[in-house]
């Protein structure tokens, strides 16, 4: 039944996935959001947790039954990076097939849990996407001194080729460090001395140095990268990162939603990031300091579950290295939120091996796929015969290197991240996929082996077990460190004339691993019944009603 329900939901395209075939401006996603909410009144909800600094709404997504903020929940969050568009797009996608699918397991899903989705952290770095003059924009609407000369935004990027998007120049120079590739002529590559090779090029962004500093297009239009803002190893002093910590309304905003929502159990990313695919690696020296910079041993065990889990659900394969960079987000979650941690870029282009050369007579193999980024997406562009994604290498004249060959050319500005949006379908059922196996696997508290026995009369002993019947622990270790997730409370409910002889009325308890549990007693004077609860906001409560002797 799973099966035929995950069929059928999944291949439900919502009207709006299928109205459109590009990426759509923040006005557009706004609408696309309210229709969803009023189609699916009795489950969707949206509210705006904050504004951007250039005024746009942040926009939260809640998807659910009943009290959703009573019940576990996953957090789908995106466009934090606001180069990253696709996830973006895959966040709303998932909320539409979620909320559109029909089948008994995802409606007793949503009566059981809470997702939310954030799906544009930093609407104003994409609306760069739809500018007049198109280049990838990390920044807000925040004004900044990058270079801290005094003056603002005066060494922007150019578009020298009128060609409307800004890609790469580069310039032959014999102490440059970069040579075209042998694999692909597009593109450009460190010199290996190693292996003998001497630098041939300059490889620098599309415009002019405007401040004649040395330093080309280091001070442009595009403030704040809110996924360098955020509070765990915060790049100081680094351009795009912002004066401090959380400087930005968009940080604030997400953070005090997370902070807030404490029925959160994991937070999944769509970012340059990655450790799905590949699970981050426990490391005690990383662990025994007293600031922690590594994952700890038990959620490193859960991450190594979650990894099979999505590379299982998801079926994908190849994923790229993208290391997660200071400052970003997920780590954030899990290190100052406390919560267990997810990031992926959702897509990426997938290997494309060079075919077999059939003018040779012995069986070849194929040539191994390349583990450059860019020529692997060359490959899968032309595979796939994209235009519009390349500017072939043109010569120009540039005022800073003259007498100099100097051409324009490269990846045209968010191709290689953020694919036709026809390509994010597939891949948009394939997390949904994902993310409902892993709400499937959160931890469920059950009270059970409820005994009442009779000690004298007017006296009880009460005794329960709290178990978490789930596969995965009420919570994440690093909770505990943090001391902002909610402990597993216990407590005894007491009416009328009834007291407790022995025992605690609240008993608190670090989390609860996948199966374990947790014995409780009480002895108890007076007569009538008693309510237990057990539970905490990351697994929902549990009540049982004990009749005393």
């Amino acid at each position: 039944m799973k099966k035929l329900f995950l069929l059928s939901g999944l291949l439900s395209v919502s009207l709006w996935t299928m109205a459109q075939n590009t990426y759509q401006n923040h006005t557009q996603l706004s609408s696309r959001l309210k229709a969803l909410s009023s189609k699916f009144s009795s489950s969707v909800t949206i509210q705006s947790i904050g504004k951007s600094k250039g005024n746009r709404d942040i926009w939260a997504l809640t998807l659910g039954k009943g009290n959703t903020s009573t019940k576990p929940a996953i957090a789908i969050i995106a466009g934090v990076d606001g180069t990253h568009l696709a996830g973006t797009e895959l966040a709303i996608q998932m909320a539409e097939k979620l909320a559109s699918a029909s089948g008994d397991s995802i409606a007793k899903l949503l009566e059981t849990k809470t997702f939310y989705f954030i799906p544009s952290v930093n609407p104003d770095a994409q609306e760069q996407f739809f500018a007049k003059t198109k280049f990838e924009r990390g920044g807000n609407d925040t004004q900044t001194d990058d270079d801290r000369d005094g003056y603002l935004n005066e060494d922007p990027f150019e578009d020298l080729n009128g060609d409307g998007i800004i890609t790469q120049i580069r310039v032959e120079d014999p102490t440059g460090t970069f040579i075209v590739s042998k694999e692909d002529p597009r593109v450009l590559i460190k010199a290996d001395p190693v292996k003998g090779e001497k630098g041939k090029y300059l490889l620098l962004t599309e415009g002019m140095d405007n401040d004649k500093d040395g330093t080309f297009n280091e001070d442009g239009v595009g403030g704040v990268n809110i996924d360098k803002n955020m509070t765990y190893d915060y790049p100081i002093f680094t351009a795009g990162s912002g004066d401090f910590a959380a400087s930005e309304s968009e940080t604030k905003a997400l953070l005090s939603f997370l902070y807030k929502a404490t029925n959160v159990f994991a937070v999944l990313t769509f970012g340059p990031a990655n450790n799905l695919t590949e699970a981050t690696k426990f490391d005690r020296s990383k662990t025994a300091k007293r600031i922690i910079t590594g994952i700890l041993e038990k959620d490193a065990t859960v991450g190594e579950q979650i990894a099979k889990l999505y590379n299982t659900q998801t079926g994908l394969k190849d994923a790229p290295v993208l290391p997660q960079t200071k400052g970003n987000l997920s780590q954030t979650a899990y290190f100052h939120v406390g919560r267990f941690s997810f990031t992926s870029p959702g897509w990426w282009a997938p290997k494309i091996q060079a075919p077999k050369d059939s003018t040779k007579k012995e069986v070849a193999t194929p040539s191994k796929a390349s583990d450059n980024d860019e020529v692997r997406y060359l490959k899968w562009a032309d595979a796939q015969k994209l235009t519009d994604v390349f500017v072939n290498w043109q010569s120009i004249k540039h005022p800073d290197f003259a007498n100099k060959n100097v051409e324009v050319g490269g990846i045209a500005p968010y191709a290689k991240l953020n694919p036709p949006v026809s390509f994010l379908t597939e891949s948009a059922n394939k997390h949904v996929k994902f993310v409902t196996a892993l709400a499937m696997q959160m931890p469920e508290i059950q009270i059970v082996d409820v005994n009442a026995e009779a000690i004298s009369t007017g006296l009880t002993r009460v005794t329960i077990k709290v178990i978490n019947t789930g596969l995965l622990p009420t919570y994440a270790e690093i909770g505990d460190k943090v001391r902002w997730v909610q402990k597993v409370k216990t407590e005894l409910k007491l009416t009328g004339n009834q007291a407790i002889v022995s025992g605690k009325k609240i008993n608190l308890r670090s989390a609860l691993g996948a199966g374990e549990t947790q014995e409780y007693s009480w002895l108890i004077s007076g007569n009538g019944s008693v309510g237990i609860e057990a539970g905490c906001p990351t697994t929902g409560v549990k009540t049982v009603n004990v009749s005393l002797k």
